[in-house]
């Protein structure tokens, strides 16, 4: 009967401490969490082999035998820029170029491989040049949105996506990274007013509601702050009220939030995030221990996927991008942004913006790791 009874005790002592620690992790943070975060690589590690000159002359004789072929145009220059032939990379492209007017594909390797070569006022203009052949084109205005955000020119790029937005006003993809753009730039109100017509659109997917919704919440988390801080307690409350009407998980406070964008159709890239208990986070395993989870998977292009973990381990998270398929057979690659954002909602709040470019698919890039302390 002792036995029993001791071992009834321990078993509601152990019951009583999983309740008190599941009940502490359930409550916000009310300081910063030692949380660093350390950029990695851009693009993937160089793999296989330098291409040798007999596989570049292969190359040149596909063109010169199908020169509209745009699958060979594009190996060419990407054979060449592969074993550093920078140059005659640049005038494979432009060879192209002649030949191929009005494609955006070249005009845009050409950009790079100018900028390859240290050449940024001649990439910028080359960039632009995507919108001069194609003014109405709202991809174009994209692409060109794409390049001048992952070189700081966050105002140029807003008036690309403005652009591109006003050409296709059903978008509703286009309208989530206009309002992005304009909330990176520091148009807060024009913002939410962006997002709260997503939310608020009855046919939009919730693939592109939910994160409006998480980051509207970060918007007027800060809003919460700055009036706190001006001591307007009564229009503070009322935006907590707001961000609660969000219903986000995890709500506004989170140790770590990650978002995935690309600016390809057509094209499925996958975020992964690796916790520090060795959990991989991806589309087919979108929680893991600790709590973290993502948000989504989008297979049809763009994005936007997101991982967050509220309450965040000890130890390292590592963010990868992975480019899983394209249904696209000329211009395979796929380009974007990881944006990771630490003490979500707090006063050390800080926002870090990578950009990444990925050639083929089954390539994956490793952008960051975030350590926790």
């Amino acid at each position: 009967m002792l036995v029993l009874r001791v071992y009834l005790i321990i078993i509601f002592l152990l019951y009583v401490l999983g309740f008190a620690s599941a009940a502490a992790a359930s409550q916000p943070r009310t300081a910063s969490l030692a949380l660093s975060v350390t950029p990695l690589e851009k693009a993937p590690a160089a793999t296989g082999h330098i291409p040798d000159d007999s596989a570049i002359a292969a190359a040149k004789q596909a063109v010169v035998d199908k020169p509209k072929d745009r699958g060979a145009r594009f190996l060419l220059v990407q054979l060449l820029q592969r074993a550093g032939r920078l140059e005659e990379a640049l005038a494979a492209a432009k060879a192209w170029r002649v030949a191929d007017a009005y494609n955006l594909v070249v005009v845009r390797l050409m950009g790079d491989l100018l900028s390859e070569l240290n050449r940024p006022k001649e990439a910028r203009r080359i960039y632009s040049a995507v919108v001069e052949l194609l003014p109405k084109d709202a991809q174009a205005h994209r692409a060109l949105a794409t390049v001048l955000k992952q070189q700081g020119d966050m105002e140029t790029a807003y008036l690309q996506l403005k652009s591109a937005a006003e050409e296709r006003p059903e978008d509703v993809r286009l309208a989530f990274e206009l309002a992005d753009a304009a909330a990176r730039k520091g148009n807060r109100e024009e913002a939410l007013q962006r997002f709260a017509k997503i939310i608020s659109k009855g046919d939009a997917p919730d693939a592109i509601v939910y994160p409006a919704k998480q980051l509207s919440a970060q918007l007027l988390s800060e809003k919460k702050r700055s009036l706190l801080a001006e001591g307007n307690t009564d229009a503070a409350r009322q935006t907590a009220d707001e961000i609660s009407r969000l219903k986000v998980k995890g709500g506004a406070l989170n140790d770590i939030k990650v978002f995935l964008t690309w600016d390809t159709d057509g094209s499925d890239v996958d975020l992964w995030v690796t916790n520090p208990a060795g959990d991989k986070i991806f589309y087919s395993a979108k929680q893991g221990r600790f709590g973290g989870e993502l948000f989504h998977d989008v297979t049809t292009g763009y994005g936007p996927e997101s991982f967050t973990a509220t309450a965040a381990h000890t130890g390292t998270y590592t963010v990868q991008v992975n480019y899983y398929a394209t249904n696209r057979s000329a211009f395979r690659e796929a380009r974007g942004e990881v944006v990771i954002i630490t003490n979500e909602g707090r006063a050390g709040q800080k926002r870090i913006v990578l950009p990444y470019r990925l050639f083929e698919p089954g390539q994956t890039v490793t952008v960051a790791e975030i350590k926790v302390k």
